[in-house]
C-alpha cells in the first residue's frame, strides 16, 4: 500500500481513537473493556427483548436437552440391544431416537426464527435511536464528524449490537446448556473420565487470550479502513463532475484500491486468527479423547465393565466438541464486535446540543424586528468572527450585509438560526432573546434561501413540501407559481412527481433555486434569510429568481447577504461587515455619498457601469 493511503487510513483511526479516548492499546483490547460493552448492551436492551429472548431460551434448552439425551441413550443402545439383546428395547429405543432428533430439529427451527426476529428488531430500533440522537446534534458536531464515520456507526454499530446480543444468547442458551448437559452425562457415566477430559480447559483458555488481542487489533484497523471506503465512494458520487473535469480518477482509484486491499488484508488476518482456534481445540480435544480411551480401555480390560457407559461417555465427549469450540470463539467474536458497539455508544453518549425542550418559552412574532446587540462569537478559541456586532432590521424591511469574505456575514445567519450560540451579547426578535425560546418555534418563523441549494433525493413535490404532509396540491402549485417554477415543472414528463436525483443533479441550477424559493413560500415565515441566492445563475434565471424574491420578501423582514452589490441597491439598510463589525450602514445612496468602504467596494465591482437611474 502506498504511503499516502497508509496515512489516510491511519488518520481515520487516530481521529477515532482521539474521540473515544482509547489511547492505550492494552486498555482498548482488555477483556474488561469488552465485558463492559456486553454488560451495558444487555442492560440497556434487556427490558425490550427479554420476553422474546425467554421464548428463544426455552427452545435452546430443548436443543441442549435433546443433545444430552442423544448421548445418554447410547448406554441403552449398547447395553440393552447389543449386550443383553432385548427385543423390548429394540422396539422402543429406535422410536425414542427418532423423537429426540425430531424434537431437536423443531426446537432448532423456532430458536433460529426467534433469534432472527429479535436481531432484526434490534438493528431497526438501534438505528432509529442513533438517527434520532443525530438529529439533536448541532452544526458543529457534523463539522467534526465525517459522514462516512456516522454511516459506519449507524450501520455497522447496529449490526454489531445485534450480533453481540444474539451471540451472548446463543452461547448461554444453547452452547453452554448443551455443554453442561453433556458434562452431566459424562460425570454420571464415569466421574474419573470426566475429570480427565476436563483437564485440557486451562490450556485452551491460555491460548485463546493471545488470539483475542490479535483479533481486536485487526478489527480496530478494519473499522477505519471501512470508513475510508465509504468516504471515498461518497466523494466520488457527489463530486463526479470535478473528478471527471480534473481527471482525478487515478488518484481516487489508488485511494479506493488501497483502502479495499487494507480491509482485505485485515479480514484475512482476522480469519486466520479465528481459524487458529480450530487446531488448538481439535488438538486439545484429541488429547482429551486419547487420555479417556487409554484409561477406559485399561479399566475395561482390567475390570470387564459393561461397554454401554463408555460408549455413552465417548458420545457425550464427541458431541461436546462443537459447543466447546463455539464457546471458545465467543470472546474472539465479542472482542471484534465490541469495537463497533463501543463506537456506537461513544456517539450515543455525546450530549445532544439541541434537546428540543418543549418547556422553553415559545417565540411570539408580531412585527419580526431583529436586533443584534454587541454580539461576540468565534468558531475557534481566540479567533473572533463577530467582534461586538450591533445592527437592527426593522419590521418588514430588507437589511443587506456586504463586505469581504470572512467578515462574519454568514455567521449572522448561523447565530440567528441558533446553529451556534453567541459567546457574548444578545440577539432578539421582537424584543425576545432567541436563546430564551425553543429552537423549534424560532426556526418556524424563519425561511432560508441559500446559494448552495440542497435538494433531498425524491420528487419535486417532496422538496417543495420539505416534509410537510399537510400541504395539498393547490398550496404547492401556488408556491411554485410565486417562485416562477410552475411552468418548467409542468413541462417535465412527470411534472411535480419528477425525481430530482441525488443532490438535485437531474435539474438545472436555476430550477433548483426556484424550487428552494417555492419551499420558502410554502413555509410562509415572517423572516426571510437570503444567502447569495443568485450568485451562480445566468442572466435569464437571475431575472426570474429576482422577481420571485421580490414577491417572497414583500412585507417580510429580510436579511440578505450579497457580494454582487447590484442585487441589493434597493435595500432599506445596508451594513458593511468587516472584522466582525458593522463599519458602515445606510441606504445605497447614503453610503455612496460617504465615500467610505461601501463606495470602495462598489467602484471595484462596477466603476461607472451603473447609471444614476440604476441606483435610484
Amino acid at each position: 500500500m502506498s504511503s499516502d493511503i497508509k496515512s489516510y487510513i491511519g488518520e481515520h483511526l487516530r481521529r477515532w481513537l482521539a474521540r473515544t479516548g482509547a489511547g492505550s492499546s492494552k486498555d482498548e483490547l482488555s477483556l474488561d473493556r469488552t465485558l463492559d460493552v456486553v454488560v451495558r448492551l444487555v442492560r440497556e436492551r434487556w427490558r425490550d427483548y427479554a420476553p422474546k429472548y425467554a421464548v428463544a431460551f426455552a427452545f435452546m434448552a430443548l436443543v441442549a436437552g435433546s443433545t444430552a439425551l442423544t448421548a445418554w441413550i447410547m448406554k441403552d443402545v449398547i447395553n440393552l440391544i447389543f449386550v443383553e439383546r432385548s427385543p423390548t428395547a429394540l422396539a422402543w429405543v429406535p422410536w425414542a431416537i427418532v423423537a429426540i432428533f425430531a424434537g431437536k430439529g423443531v426446537a432448532t427451527y423456532f430458536q433460529e426464527v426467534m433469534l432472527s426476529w429479535i436481531g432484526n428488531s434490534i438493528v431497526a430500533d438501534t438505528q432509529k435511536q442513533i438517527y434520532q440522537h443525530l438529529l439533536g446534534m448541532d452544526t458543529s458536531f457534523y463539522q467534526d464528524h465525517p459522514s462516512s464515520d456516522l454511516t459506519m456507526r449507524i450501520t455497522y454499530g447496529a449490526n454489531a449490537a445485534r450480533d453481540m446480543l444474539n451471540l451472548v444468547a446463543v452461547s448461554l442458551g444453547r452452547d453452554l446448556m448443551t455443554l453442561v448437559g453433556l458434562v452431566v452425562v459424562m460425570i454420571s457415566m464415569n466421574p474419573v473420565l470426566a475429570g480427565i477430559a476436563l483437564l485440557v480447559g486451562p490450556f485452551a483458555s491460555f491460548g485463546l487470550r493471545k488470539m483475542v488481542r490479535r483479533v481486536q487489533k485487526a478489527a480496530r484497523s478494519e473499522v477505519s479502513s471501512l470508513a475510508a471506503i465509504i468516504g471515498i465512494m461518497r466523494e466520488t458520487s457527489q463530486g463526479v463532475r470535478i473528478v471527471k473535469s480534473f481527471q482525478i480518477e487515478p488518484t481516487l482509484k489508488s485511494k479506493m484500491f488501497g483502502a479495499i486491499e487494507a480491509v482485505e488484508r485485515l479480514s484475512n488476518r482476522i480469519a486466520r486468527t479465528q481459524a487458529g482456534v480450530n487446531p488448538l481445540i481439535e488438538t486439545l480435544g484429541g488429547i482429551a479423547i486419547a487420555l479417556v480411551v487409554t484409561y477406559a480401555g485399561w479399566q475395561a480390560i482390567s475390570h470387564a465393565n459393561a461397554p454401554g457407559e463408555l460408549f455413552a461417555f465417548i458420545t457425550s465427549l464427541l458431541l461436546a466438541a462443537d459447543p466447546a469450540r463455539r464457546l471458545s470463539k465467543v470472546q474472539l467474536s465479542l472482542a471484534t464486535q465490541a469495537i463497533m458497539v463501543r463506537m456506537m455508544f461513544d456517539l450515543l453518549d455525546t450530549p445532544a446540543a439541541e434537546t428540543g425542550d418543549e418547556t422553553d418559552a415559545k417565540l411570539v412574532v408580531s412585527n419580526s424586528t431583529i436586533c443584534f446587540d454587541n454580539v461576540i462569537f468565534s468558531y475557534k478559541a481566540d479567533t473572533p468572527v463577530l467582534n461586538g456586532l450591533t445592527l437592527e432590521a426593522p419590521s418588514g424591511n430588507v437589511l443587506a450585509l456586504v463586505g469581504p469574505s470572512g467578515g462574519g456575514k454568514t455567521t449572522v445567519f448561523n447565530l440567528l438560526l441558533r446553529f451556534w450560540t453567541a459567546a457574548h451579547g444578545e440577539i432578539r426578535i421582537d424584543g425576545q432573546p432567541i436563546n430564551d425560546v425553543s429552537i423549534a418555534t424560532l426556526r418556524k418563523q424563519i425561511a432560508l434561501v441559500s446559494q448552495d441549494v440542497f435538494l433531498f433525493e425524491g420528487t419535486i413535490r417532496d422538496n417543495i413540501c420539505a416534509g410537510r404532509t399537510d400541504m395539498d396540491d393547490e398550496q404547492i402549485w401556488k408556491a411554485a407559481r410565486l417562485a416562477h417554477a410552475h411552468d418548467f415543472i409542468q413541462a417535465l414528463p412527470q411534472k411535480y412527481d419528477t425525481p430530482v436525483g441525488e443532490l438535485g443533479a437531474q435539474i438545472s441550477g436555476g430550477q433548483r433555486q426556484r424550487i428552494s424559493i417555492a419551499r420558502a413560500f410554502l413555509k410562509d415565515a415572517p423572516i426571510i434569510l437570503l444567502d447569495e441566492p443568485t450568485s451562480s445563475l445566468d442572466s435569464e434565471s437571475e431575472q426570474l429568481i429576482q422577481a420571485a424574491l421580490r414577491e417572497l420578501t414583500r412585507g417580510r423582514t429580510t436579511l440578505v447577504i450579497a457580494h454582487r452589490l447590484s442585487t441589493i441597491l434597493h435595500a432599506d439598510v445596508i451594513h458593511v461587515i468587516e472584522g466582525g463589525r458593522s463599519v458602515e450602514s445606510g441606504t445605497h445612496t447614503e453610503l455612496l455619498a460617504k465615500k467610505g468602504r461601501y463606495n470602495h467596494l462598489f467602484e471595484i465591482q462596477y466603476g461607472d457601469q451603473l447609471t444614476d437611474a440604476d441606483t435610484d
